[in-house]
């Protein structure tokens, strides 16, 4: 999040800019301060933004072979519902903060632009005469006695001596060019507009800019003299012109008088190594890529090895091994042991009951939570508003879907399988609200196919099943789509595409089990509609998922 990654870039401003004013304010090394200001400044955006990535290396032992994956190239018909969601969608408040602030920025830069044409205004309104750089303006201008990029802006009721320490003096900001350092801290300060530390940052730089003109122009003229022209032609400070004189003035005669620092007290500068150090340390992003090697056992003393890459935590597809080795060491407990043992245990995530014992598969994945049971999260596709489509005879596809569902709940609890219905009745849900918790074992989001004769020459009227490869726990879905498409290939009286589809849909691409949308025939086609509204037909289809998500759970 942007927010974040601003929130340690001021973190390292104050780090900083702390060390300064203890150590380096009072310096009379003004360069090498400006250099300081303008760098750390710099490194303070550079350091969140760096990430290392830390390799980590997890072996799995899984006894049974991965199986081969195909794919249908047949586009699928259903899509996220795009209607207006504005009435269901939950207020994100910190979207909305974080809008906000890019707000603020935006006003910030435009006000910045808007001074910057105001000055080209003013001077254009009161300019007398122009040479080369100088321009000489009215004594009634509010810019006067100061520089803007590479003009400088002289009083024309000045002096001559005044006048030349005033030119001496302007022409340092213009050719050591400090309007460059202003325009890039005043678009920071723009960028931290939270951050009390950037404004004092910018008044530092200001500081240091007249404390270089102050040095290279006291040294060819007198002190004194020069300390009085600063007060007598002191003004208010301006953002974003090099004002000659500006109030207050004292700490700029002070450092004008001061013995310069000796060459040796130059090492101080050294303290920003360590400062460095520690902020790459607190604020550098981590990243743990996880290279894990499933080891499948074939057949005698033959193995082979799969390895995927993982960025930030263990793979999902770990989740999912590690899950089988759990079921696997539960089920030979089970059978030593009373059934029935389970029964009075509720699940703290789900509400669910689960095991008391905890099994370790091994030392590199004892956090994972290995001791759940076989949790099934059954989704209604669309309901409420989101009324998708209808069949010929005006049946909709939202209420299909929810008869489908209830009679999937029913079979799975036959068989003591636990399962959550997103919806149990006609009412809309977001579709992030319908993603199931990683306690879950799986996610199958059912619907049905609407696609008239006219949209294709042959319509597949039978039954799909749709994973997202958008995923990042493809592998566990296509093997959970593919236990499910053999099962249901044991159907007869409607067809089964034997392979899996790809579908871009937000319950595949973002949820974080193996999650699957199983489309549950043509409600276009008469033929179609009629198995799927039959009973009879509708818990033989539940039976043969089920039977699928078992032996997923199980491999």
């Amino acid at each position: 999040m942007i927010l974040l990654y601003l929130l340690k870039v001021s973190a390292c401003t104050l780090i900083f800019f702390t060390a300064y004013k203890l150590l380096l304010s009072k310096l009379t090394f003004f360069k090498l301060n400006r250099i300081y200001l303008l760098s750390t400044l710099f490194i303070s955006f550079a350091i969140p933004a760096i990430t290392i990535e830390h390799q980590k290396e997890v072996i799995i032992h899984q006894a049974a072979p991965a199986q081969n994956i195909v794919y249908s190239n047949d586009n699928g018909f259903e899509k996220d519902f795009v209607g207006d969601e504005k009435a269901f969608i939950k207020l994100n408040w910190a979207q909305i903060l974080e809008y906000g602030y890019y707000f603020v920025i935006a006003g910030l830069l435009i006000r910045n632009l808007f001074l910057m044409g105001y000055i080209g205004r003013i001077l254009k309104k009161f300019t007398i005469s122009k040479h080369a750089s100088i321009i000489t303006v009215k004594s009634d201008s509010k810019i006067k006695n100061c520089s803007f990029f590479n003009k400088i802006i002289i009083d024309a009721a000045l002096k001559n001596d005044e006048r030349a320490l005033v030119i001496k003096h302007e022409l340092v900001h213009v050719n050591q060019a400090h309007v460059i350092d202003k325009l890039i801290v005043n678009a920071v300060a723009c960028i931290l507009w939270l951050n009390p530390v950037i404004y004092f940052w910018r008044n530092e730089i200001y500081s240091n800019h007249e404390f270089l003109a102050d040095e290279e122009t006291a040294d060819s003229a007198d002190k004194k003299q020069y300390a009085s022209l600063l007060l007598q032609l002191a003004m208010p400070s301006n953002n974003l012109i090099n004002s000659f004189s500006k109030l207050p003035l004292k700490k700029r005669i002070m450092m004008m008088y001061k013995k310069p620092n000796s060459n040796l007290q130059k090492s101080t500068y050294l303290i920003a190594v360590p400062i460095i150090s520690f902020c790459c340390l607190a604020f550098v992003n981590q990243k743990e890529i996880v290279t894990m090697k499933v080891v499948a056992q074939k057949n005698a003393g033959k193995k082979d090895i799969v390895s995927v890459n993982s960025e930030n935590t263990i793979s999902p597809d770990i989740n999912e091994i590690a899950r089988t080795a759990a079921n696997r060491i539960k089920e030979d407990t089970l059978t030593r042991t009373n059934h029935n043992f389970l029964s009075g245990v509720a699940d703290n995530n789900l509400g669910l009951n689960a095991p008391t014992e905890n099994v370790e598969i091994n030392a590199e994945v004892k956090k994972l939570n290995l001791a759940k049971d076989l949790v099934l999260v059954i989704d209604a596709g669309h309901g409420g508003q989101d009324g998708a489509s209808k069949s010929q005879s005006g049946i909709k596809e939202k209420d299909l879907n929810l008869k489908a569902v209830q009679i999937l709940k029913e079979e799975a609890e036959k068989r003591n399988i636990k399962v959550v219905l997103t919806r149990d009745k006609d009412k809309f849900i977001p579709l992030r609200d319908r993603l199931p918790n990683e306690s879950a074992t799986a996610f199958i989001s059912i619907h049905h196919n609407s696609m008239p004769r006219a949209d294709l020459k042959v319509p597949f009227e039978g039954i799909e099943v749709f994973v997202s490869q958008l995923n990042p726990n493809i592998k566990s879905a296509e093997q959970f789509g593919t236990d499910v498409l053999k099962s249901l290939n044991q159907l007869n009286g409607i067809e089964v595409r034997d392979s899996l589809k790809n579908a871009n849909l937000l319950v595949l691409r973002e949820s974080k089990v193996p999650a699957l949308v199983v489309e549950l025939g043509n409600i276009s086609s008469e033929k179609s509609l009629a198995y799927v509204s039959d009973e009879a037909n509708l818990r033989r289809i539940s039976n043969l998922i089920l039977d699928g998500f078992l032996k997923f759970s199980k491999s």
